[in-house]
């Protein structure tokens, strides 16, 4: 038996083999059931399908969360275009949500920091997100042949920290103050 964060259930779990050949073996996950393809050189996993399924906190917005979740779908597969132009969309998203007004997505960013809905070092990640997004969705100045899984994975983790920052954390702290005043209450 190994263990692997099961893409399923997201959870430090048992596997057991359950069919193999040459290499190419299929495991169940001992918590959740789930089966997955892991492809094997000798003892070492190079690949694995699924790849780990994306969950988002649910004080992300749907639509955001949506545009995330195809994020990371995209870099699953090797869709590295798809990834920064997803991100790009995930953030515009966001701004939008979070009450930009003005038309450009630049602008948007900074009218969020403007109003101190988001920090210097949260404004400059955003802008990272949207040049980095914009070369994969304007075929103009197309610099496609750049964007290599090193970059796309980097603006997923923007992306990431972002969401923390702008809902999770927020959220977080939230449901601690209504806890502590409902205790303080009874």
């Amino acid at each position: 038996m190994e263990t692997i964060v099961c893409p399923y259930c997201h959870v430090n779990s048992t596997i057991d083999l359950r069919t193999h050949a040459d290499g190419f073996n299929i495991y169940q996950c001992d918590n959740c059931s789930g089966l997955m393809l892991l492809i094997e050189k000798g003892r070492e996993v190079v690949d694995q399908y699924p790849k780990r399924i994306p969950m988002v906190d649910k004080s992300v917005p749907p639509e955001i969360s949506r545009d995330y979740t195809e994020a990371i779908k995209c870099f699953n597969v090797g869709a590295n275009r798809g990834c920064v132009v997803m991100c790009r969309r995930a953030l515009q998203s966001s701004v939008i949500e979070r009450g930009a007004r003005k038309g450009r997505l630049v602008d948007q960013i900074d009218e969020l920091y403007g109003n101190q809905i988001i920090t210097k070092d949260i404004r400059d990640w955003a802008h990272e997100i949207r040049l980095t997004g914009n070369i994969g969705a304007h075929p103009d100045d197309d610099g496609l042949e750049d964007i290599q899984p090193d970059n796309a994975e980097e603006l997923l983790k923007f992306m990431e920290e972002y969401l923390n920052y702008v809902y999770i954390m927020p959220a977080k702290v939230a449901a601690k103050r209504a806890r502590k005043h409902k205790e303080t209450e009874e």
